[in-house]
């Protein structure tokens, strides 16, 4: 026995959800926990899947599988669903999680468990899997800023960081700094409660880095600007040290930096920057008040 477990993941042609690759990731636990020999079917432009070891039904023998089973999604008589119970039509087919839009598509399987239907509703298996536990980086880019001419890096920098989170499958959300994004205002207090939902900030810039310290969070501080520039000087300001210069900045450096920030031995310099924040408005506010001639 050998299951090939397929589902709208498995083709270029279509974009498939994060709900279909759950389903898959349920019913390839479920084959481990039995015993029985699997593979799962991925598209080649998820280059193996999450953990690299997917294969391309196109290229697989369909001889070596006795069943194929489909998770998650529309069932209905497509072209694709057509292309790919035909290439296994001498394995056991079954469809289990669908929804079936299509009477026709039923026929293409020998068996169908849906999730759905007149008089049927049954919880979706991405409801079955383990929780996701990686840490959620916030992020914060720059573009290029003119005023540093030839010594800015933010292209770069920003491709070093976007490259090392998909390769890395790390959860993350852009921290957008600039005050209106179409058709609506930002405001600060938007920003600041997003950071609060990150483990981690890695940011190209001046704000980003010290509203992660002000929220309590460590971060990765990226300086975009070759030979360092307001980001290495802020960092210094608030006596905090982990900083990665544009030249540096790179998927050894990073690692480095996130394994440091989950590692919770910079805690203390966390709260130490804070510290060092609050103490710099006041002395901002007692200089502003001196010179206003007020006490």
């Amino acid at each position: 026995m050998r299951v090939l477990v397929a589902g709208w993941f498995s083709f270029d042609e279509v974009i498939a959800t994060v709900g279909d690759e759950l389903g898959g990731d349920v019913v390839a636990g479920w084959l481990t926990e039995l015993g029985v020999p699997y593979d799962v079917a991925v598209a080649p432009f998820l280059e193996g899947g999450a953990d690299g070891r997917g294969v391309d039904w196109r290229d697989v023998d369909p001889a070596g599988y006795t069943h194929l089973v489909f998770v998650t999604g529309p069932v209905r008589d497509s072209p694709l669903l057509r292309e790919l119970t035909g290439a296994f039509a001498g394995c056991r087919r079954l469809a289990v999680n669908v929804s079936v839009v299509e009477e026709a598509g039923r026929a293409l399987f020998d068996e169908v468990w849906e999730r759905d239907a007149d008089g049927i509703a049954r919880p979706d298996l991405a409801a079955a899997g383990p929780a996701a536990t990686a840490p959620v980086v916030a992020v914060a880019f720059t573009p290029a800023q003119a005023e540093y001419g030839d010594r800015s890096r933010a292209d770069g920098v920003r491709e070093e960081i976007e490259e090392w989170l998909a390769a890395r499958q790390l959860p993350w959300f852009e921290l957008g700094m600039d005050m209106y994004e179409k058709p609506h205002p930002r405001r600060p207090a938007q920003v600041e409660a997003l950071i609060t939902r990150a483990d981690v900030v890695v940011s190209m810039r001046l704000h980003g880095l010290v509203l992660g310290l002000k929220a309590g969070r460590p971060v990765v501080a990226c300086d975009p600007v070759a030979g360092g520039a307001k980001v290495t000087r802020q960092a210094g300001a608030l006596g905090w040290p982990l900083v990665v210069p544009a030249e540096e900045v790179g998927v050894a450096a990073l690692d480095a930096a996130l394994t440091r920030c989950l590692s919770g031995e910079l805690d203390g310099v966390v709260a130490a920057a804070r510290e060092r924040g609050r103490r710099g408005g006041a002395e901002a506010r007692a200089w502003l008040t001196g010179r206003l001639g007020r006490s």
